[in-house]
């Protein structure tokens, strides 16, 4: 396969991405978070991946495709009546990120409704003490490592198996794929849920869109809280911003699909609630980080 270098160059006055690399594979995990820790039955979980290239790796939230799917098989059915009733058993993530090891970089994109917006970002370095104790999970044999990394010590499992030195969010740099990772309290935890390889009629490829706002951490906490205190009006002001930059993102094209294309024509109103064994607190004492790293 011919080598494709993803160039980095990230500032507040300029971010350009040149190149665009293919990814190789995804690994998918179920993200859980404890993030109040007075009730911690009631925490977050996610679906989330880590898309593999050569060079780079792109950590997301995959619960929207798996909407998507779940809204295709609804619309598609003979009997729909117009009525769309969607259950939801994760809450999407609003932060992705592309690492570049080689170049030690990596860019975050945060998601604000349906906006994005790019923030330079502190390159993530985590010191792994590797153990000889193994265990088996999916069928790979996996190899223990731990590790202290913002505020939180974390024992990962990974496979010299899968030959990438990524994982799951931020935690990454061992002799193999990470293929489970949980903190020693049991607050964090991504549990693997399954490794893809994809095939040259699936074209995925990290790069850059061209809707990504190029903003500062504090810009976009404002607008997290104008959208929280008014989602109308936030959405009533989108057009009036503009792209100053540009992002990072996964695009798939040149694939054919299993699913049935959605007409939305057909929908007549929409409901979107939580699963009945599914209710994540609200509350945040908890973060996922607790301290700089």
């Amino acid at each position: 396969m011919k080598k494709i270098l993803l160039t980095t160059f990230v500032s507040f006055s300029l971010l350009t991405l040149h190149a665009q690399e293919k990814a190789i594979a995804k690994i998918h995990y179920i993200f859980k978070h404890v993030n109040d820790t007075t009730q911690k039955d009631k925490h977050i979980r996610d679906e989330v991946a880590t898309y593999l290239g050569k060079q780079a790796s792109y950590y997301t939230s995959y619960s929207s495709t798996r909407m998507q799917e779940q809204t295709s098989k609804i619309l598609s059915a003979p009997d729909f009546d117009g009525n769309l009733v969607i259950s939801r058993s994760t809450s999407g993530i609003k932060e992705s990120y592309l690492l570049e090891p080689s170049k030690s970089k990596m860019v975050e994109v945060k998601r604000v409704a349906s906006d994005e917006f790019l923030l330079e970002t502190t390159y993530p370095k985590q010191d792994w003490d590797i153990e000889d104790e193994t265990k088996v999970i999916g069928g790979y044999t996996c190899q223990k490592a731990t590790t202290t990394f913002a505020g939180r010590h974390y024992t990962a499992w990974f496979t010299t198996d899968i030959p990438f030195s990524f994982g799951p969010w931020k935690l990454h740099g061992l002799p193999g794929l990470i293929l489970a990772v949980k903190d020693d309290k049991s607050e964090v935890e991504f549990e693997y849920s399954g490794f893809d390889k994809l095939t040259d009629d699936v074209q995925v490829k990290i790069g850059t869109p061209a809707n990504a706002i190029l903003s500062k951490k504090d810009e976009v906490e404002k607008l997290e809280q104008a959208f929280k205190a008014n989602p109308s009006a936030y959405m009533q002001t989108r057009s009036s911003r503009r792209s100053t930059g540009a992002g990072v993102f996964v695009s798939i094209s040149g694939a054919s699909s299993s699913a049935p294309a959605m007409d939305a024509s057909k929908i007549k109103s929409m409901t979107i609630k939580n699963d009945d064994d599914y209710k994540p607190s609200s509350v945040i004492n908890n973060p996922l980080e607790l301290k700089p790293y």
